[in-house]
């Protein structure tokens, strides 16, 4: 197993959920598991079996005084933090001229600007300790191409994915490595909305959603995993000795992907981008 052993992972409240899921298998697969909730209904079901070895913490990634807290907590339980797991997030299913813009931006905040908070204020830990590894829940669809319904959702997690792709380079240079991992169809509780912006009588798709399930259950799509499915290849990120700057769930995933893009796990871009600026800090004298 890879050195890293403290792990910081988000969205945890669902039994259904893929946060639920990874922390009984992280804490299951020997690691120290702090995991974060917005609702303490199923908290019993989430410590069953594995206490002692996961602590559960009360989190809102809106909420800068929670989310400084929550990390205080766990430098103050185990001094150290190796791995953060950005699982939270908030769905929003509906065409782009049918979701209203305000409920479009508090998507953006939970899946995007909250996130980031959070690892800005990982990163100085990070840092400190000399290395650690950010896995940022994504989606096969930010590689691929975005299918309609999903427009809002899928683009605040390819946000992500850019800042990610930057910090992977920043960061390299402390040891910190950074995973964007993609899923594909998942069968999961996550909270999500619908695109109500229009009344039945405006709205020009009002099938919409029906017609992205119907897809997403077609074989022009791979076939939905469950949340335990998803959470074993999770592990494997976190416990591999390297990380790749992206890493499918995967056979069916990473063959999605493949499709739209020349090295699935892109580390070849990665890799030229690196060069490109060691080049220039060995040209100004740097180490």
């Amino acid at each position: 197993m890879a050195v890293a052993r403290t792990v910081l992972i988000t969205g945890c409240s669902s039994p259904q959920g893929i946060g639920f899921a990874s922390a009984r298998a992280l804490a299951g697969a020997g690691f120290s598991v702090h995991a974060t909730v917005r609702d303490r209904a199923n908290v019993a079901s989430l410590l069953d079996g594995v206490e002692g070895r996961l602590v559960v913490h009360d989190m809102d990634l809106l909420d800068a005084g929670s989310v400084a807290g929550t990390v205080e907590a766990v430098l103050a339980a185990d001094r150290r933090l190796d791995v953060l797991v950005d699982n939270a997030g908030y769905g929003l299913i509906g065409g782009v001229e049918q979701v209203d813009l305000d409920r479009a931006r508090v998507s953006f905040e939970t899946n995007f600007f909250g996130t980031v908070a959070l690892i800005q204020e990982v990163l100085p830990v990070m840092r400190c300790q000399g290395g650690g590894l950010i896995v940022n829940l994504s989606s096969i669809f930010v590689a691929g191409l975005c299918p309609p319904a999903l427009s809002f959702s899928i683009a605040s997690k390819a946000a992500l994915d850019t800042v990610s792709q930057a910090l992977a380079v920043e960061a390299e240079p402390w040891g910190v490595r950074l995973t964007n991992f993609q899923p594909g169809p998942v069968m999961t509780a996550l909270s999500r909305e619908w695109g109500q912006r229009l009344s039945a009588e405006e709205d020009p798709r009002p099938t919409l959603s029906d017609e992205l399930y119907d897809w997403v259950g077609s074989d022009q799509c791979p076939a939905a995993q469950s949340p335990e499915e998803v959470a074993a290849s999770l592990c494997e990120v976190v416990e591999s000795d390297s990380a790749d700057l992206a890493r499918q769930s995967g056979p069916a995933a990473e063959a999605y992907v493949s499709a739209a893009l020349r090295d699935v796990t892109r580390d070849t871009e990665l890799a030229c981008m690196r060069s490109a600026f060691a080049k220039t800090r060995a040209a100004r004298g740097l180490s």
